[in-house]
């Protein structure tokens, strides 16, 4: 079963109602618009907000002096299930996380584009630099979909056609890498193939590995921002529930519900 073959972003918002998890999101700059997309995200969780404090509204919330850090100490004492970046600093929460769990920060972002939904990574500007990186994003993605009861047909992006060998010496580099990281991950037991610049190929595929972060980041802004792609938020391969959010959006409803279920995806297959 892959995510096309069924309802997955249902199933995940039943699974987050049944659990309703204790949340934590980081906030700031908190409006009418902002409460009322938090108000409506309390139909899959518990939300503690972190950052502004809600005055006007029934929500519980703290007011550190810095949010980010607090949001990832909230997580690592088990004071929350689950957390969701919200609006703080990408970089001060991403450097939080690494610091305190002592990981490299890998993310994938979850996108359901009229229907088909899709894991796309990496997302961070700074991540998918090696082709380690790459190849251990594929790797642990591929697990992160199977733990969710996905068997995930992959696709690895690069920077030419196949018959585009010897035109560029980045280019070259770029699909030589295409290459392996398909090889490594089949050999591995993962349904993955190399599709060069071929996006439009890897329609109905359950995991996109992007050539690295920038490109990552821009074909998500692309869907998210211009095709108007529903974001729910892009999970960090990690033991404990952490989902980042794009600043670019004033609801914050999928990145709280992906973070409910996958709390109780976790404790299920624990």
């Amino acid at each position: 079963m892959n995510i096309v073959d069924c309802d997955f972003v249902k199933s995940l918002q039943e699974r987050a109602r049944s659990r309703h998890a204790r949340i934590g999101i980081g906030i700031k700059n908190l409006d009418a618009d902002l409460i009322g997309g938090l108000e409506a995200a309390t139909e899959y969780a518990d939300l503690l907000l972190v950052g502004d404090p809600c005055c006007d509204c029934a929500l519980d919330y703290i007011t550190p002096e810095d949010p980010a850090t607090e949001l990832v100490d909230l997580l690592a004492r088990g004071e929350i299930d689950g957390a969701v970046r919200g609006n703080v600093s990408a970089s001060k929460a991403m450097k939080a996380l690494s610091s305190r769990f002592n990981i490299k920060v890998r993310r994938m972002a979850l996108l359901d584009l009229n229907g088909w939904a899709f894991f796309l990574g990496p997302v961070g500007i700074d991540e998918g630099e090696t082709l380690s990186d790459k190849l251990t994003l594929i790797m642990d993605g591929a697990k992160f979909l199977q733990s969710m009861g996905i068997s995930p047909a992959a696709s690895v992006l690069s920077g030419g056609r196949l018959e585009d060998v010897g035109r560029n010496e980045r280019v070259d580099r770029s699909l030589a890498e295409g290459e392996f990281i398909a090889a490594r991950a089949v050999a591995a037991g993962i349904n993955a193939k190399h599709r060069g610049i071929l996006i439009e190929e890897c329609r109905e595929d359950d995991l996109i590995l992007a050539p690295d972060g920038i490109s990552g980041n821009l074909i998500f802004r692309t869907l998210m921002l211009l095709c108007r792609a529903n974001s729910l938020g892009a999970p960090v391969l990690m033991d404990q529930v952490f989902v980042d959010s794009s600043r670019a959006r004033n609801d914050f409803t999928g990145p709280v519900m992906l973070a409910s279920a996958m709390v109780g995806m976790k404790e299920s297959s624990d």
